[in-house]
């Protein structure tokens, strides 16, 4: 009867661990999916955020887009060989006639002596590779008219306006 009991008391032992293990997962792995998550949103949040720094000073260097190569603003930045294997980034360069265009209206509209800012660039962007945890396709960008960054870990929207970047097909 003594070893009855105890096979019956192991059971238990053994099924109460169970439901400790179960429960203890169903707490934890959430919360560490929303730490990679974040992890990996301030990782290609400050990839960008650097990319969009040299790329202004490579504008206020150069004073203009010719010869600006993403790769070696990439190799020149330094990143995470994880950020370059799952991201790539692209620039969106505005054209002389419009830069100009913008630059004498927002010109024209200050009344007072303040710092009137034209970006050189409508957008600065990383698109998540096949190789990204988060999915293939995920956009963060940096709108140069608005000055906002957009997309994964920004905000809700999930492609920029088209149209507006790329008004000509």
């Amino acid at each position: 009867m003594a070893k009855k009991n105890n096979k019956s008391r192991v059971k238990y032992y053994i099924l109460a661990a169970l439901i400790v293990i179960v429960v203890a997962l169903i707490l934890v792995v959430p919360r560490v999916r929303d730490m990679q998550r974040t992890q990996r949103e301030e990782a290609v949040f400050d990839a960008l955020s650097k990319m969009k720094d040299y790329v202004e000073a490579y504008w206020q260097t150069h004073e203009s887009a010719g010869g600006f190569d993403v790769e070696k603003a990439l190799s020149e930045l330094n990143l995470k060989a994880s950020i370059s294997k799952n991201w790539n980034f692209a620039v969106a360069w505005k054209s002389s006639e419009i830069y100009t265009t913008e630059m004498v209206e927002k010109l024209k509209n200050v009344d007072e002596n303040r710092y009137v800012h034209v970006s050189p660039f409508k957008i600065i962007m990383a698109v998540a590779t096949k190789d990204n945890p988060v999915g293939e396709g995920r956009k963060l960008w940096f709108d140069g008219d608005d000055g906002k960054y957009h997309g994964f870990g920004a905000d809700d929207m999930v492609e920029p306006d088209w149209a507006r970047i790329f008004p000509k097909p």
